[in-house]
């Protein structure tokens, strides 16, 4: 009987996925499991040596098709911090993408993290939202106090309608903005603080995820230091808790009550443990605070927690297990989950409506669809997903980005690569968008497929691309979609940045009139733009830098 070696077939051909070497006329060949192929195993691989594939492990395997660090998939074929695979297969590479929140629409403005690490918001400036160094200010409007530093170095951002969050590396968090209605406002500034021995020695809660809402916020922790006391069992009666002191002796808590005073200290960070040596499972418990009109913060309880996103009133996640549950205003139905034979990979709460991908890359939506936002185009391929207010977006596998509801700002008009616009009144000028081709004419530039994020506001969206360029289009009346140091494009259009020191593509004649978007050679055309070249740059009077706009409110002008 012939036994046949792994990735060598009965024909003695080198299977796919594999290779195979050293053969002599004494010794069979040697194979391994190729890394960097686009073809992902389920076994073969060896699990502890750096030096081998590490692709067919369920919980960190993947390929993408290339053995390079830094895009999700190391070089090694396992999944990189901060990015989320999805599983390959013989005929499939593994697609990945980032999984922190780099850029966040919300309805007024948008937040994002630069090329350095650093916070950058614009849009209204009302309330301080738009503000990235707050200690300069009322210390009120931000929280904790004193906690903002210009070094800080950032991994993600979240922003509400008033307010925002964002992560640090260290995954402390950091809120500032509108403190809310009344003196001291809703609470949606103050996060939950560590047990107060902790907070006294300069610590704090650490968090894994920060998503906002309306009037909002919920994280998710990310913290081994601390655990929560046991349920009460039989004829047993919850204690006071344990705010002021290290251990919570024998005490127990309450079934459903998981206030912060439960946590304790784990016994593998005690001073005296070796902590390289004792293992400790993440605690990731879901915490919500600030307004709680609908019941939007009374979360469900769970330690295991390994997504989040909020929307205006209500929440969703997704467990470990691959569960989803949502919390919060149901008048449309978009905080109760459909049932799913398939595991949950990431939802997204919007409006009044949610989404959905399962482990199978098929998108389903729930809740309001008068403006058909939870009529899903076509419902399998997708990796990731944003709901809006009343628009929805999501990345396909392909890395192109759809978007489908309501598109009365262009917030779900994507941009494009270059073309030209075919048909209506900008026949034959450049173009990124169909919006740009206005009577009706259409661009003619390529699908991008390179996007990596979407974030979906209230009439805006912007994305990220594997440049790490981020764009913004839809609705611009509060500069909401008008980059820092990012070229303007058409109507109705914010613009991209890649944050890297890129000047805005403008120029000022003698006349006060200005070439709002520069089409061709970096160098201006001398004299009067209105007549040395109007092919060359879309013009705006003397009214640079005031906003126009139509009867709706909308921002309609391309002047800088």
């Amino acid at each position: 009987m012939l036994s046949f070696l792994a990735g060598c077939s009965a024909h003695c051909t080198i299977e796919s996925g594999w290779q195979c070497s050293g053969a002599t006329d004494r010794e069979a060949d040697t194979c391994t499991v190729v890394c960097g192929d686009g073809r992902q195993l389920d076994s073969g691989c060896c699990e502890d040596t750096q030096e081998c594939s590490q692709e067919c492990s369920t919980l960190w395997g993947c390929d993408d098709g290339n053995s390079v660090d830094g895009d999700g998939c190391s070089k090694m074929c396992s999944i990189e911090s901060g990015y989320s695979c999805w599983r390959g297969d013989l005929e499939n590479y593994s697609p990945c993408l980032c999984n922190r929140e780099r850029v966040s629409a919300s309805s007024e403005h948008t937040c994002a993290i630069d090329a350095d690490a650093r916070l950058e918001c614009w849009g209204d400036p009302e309330n301080n939202k738009t503000k990235t160094y707050l200690n300069q200010y009322d210390g009120a409007y931000a929280w904790p106090r004193d906690s903002w530093e210009p070094q800080t170095v950032f991994t993600e951002v979240s922003a509400g309608a008033n307010h925002n969050c964002a992560l640090k590396f260290s995954g402390e968090a950091i809120c500032w903005g509108w403190l809310g209605p009344g003196t001291n406002g809703d609470g949606r500034l103050f996060m939950p603080p560590a047990p107060d021995w902790e907070r006294n020695s300069q610590g704090g809660l650490l968090w894994g995820k920060l998503s906002l809402g309306f009037a909002h916020s919920c994280g998710m922790l990310n913290d081994k230091r601390f655990r929560y006391r046991p349920v009460c069992g039989k004829d047993q009666k919850p204690g006071p808790g344990c705010p002021n002191r290290e251990d919570c002796g024998l005490q127990c808590r309450e079934e459903g009550d998981w206030a912060i005073h439960w946590l304790e200290r784990h016994p593998c960070f005690l001073s005296y443990v070796d902590q390289y040596t004792c293992i400790v499972p993440a605690n990731q418990t879901i915490v919500c605070w600030g307004a709680d009109d609908y019941r939007q913060i009374q979360m469900p309880v769970s330690s295991n927690w390994k997504e989040l996103d909020s929307g205006w009133y209500h929440s969703c996640g997704v467990l470990a297990n691959g569960t989803a549950r949502c919390w919060g205003n149901n008048n449309y139905g978009q905080a109760t989950v459909p049932p799913h034979t398939r595991q949950w990979m990431q939802v997204a709460a919007g409006g009044s409506h949610s989404c959905g991908v399962d482990q199978d890359r098929y998108i389903t939506c729930w809740g309001r669809n008068h403006e058909l936002q939870t009529e899903v185009p076509y419902p399998n391929s997708f990796l990731r997903v944003s709901t809006g207010w009343l628009h929805t977006c999501a990345i396909h596998s392909d890395f192109s980005l759809e978007c489908w509801g309501a598109n009365d700002s262009g917030q779900c008009d994507v941009p494009l690569q270059s073309g030209t616009c075919r048909g209506g009144k900008a026949d034959g000028q450049q173009c990124t968008t169909h919006r740009a081709c206005r009577g009706g004419g259409m661009c003619s530039g390529p699908r991008k497929r390179d996007w990596t994020q979407v974030s979906c506001g209230r009439l805006h969206t912007c994305a990220v691309d594997k440049s790490d360029r981020v764009f913004c289009w839809g609705s611009n009346q509060y500069g909401q979609a008008a980059l820092p140091k990012a070229t303007t494009v058409l109507l109705g259009i914010g613009g991209h940045s890649d944050f890297a020191c890129k000047d805005s593509l403008s120029f000022t004649d003698a006349q006060g009139f200005t070439c709002a978007d520069w089409i061709g050679t970096p160098n201006p055309c001398p004299g009067d733009v209105r007549q040395a070249c109007p092919q060359a740059c879309r013009m705006c009077g003397k009214d640079k830098g005031q906003s126009i706009v139509d009867s709706r409110g909308y921002f309609t002008s391309p002047c800088l």
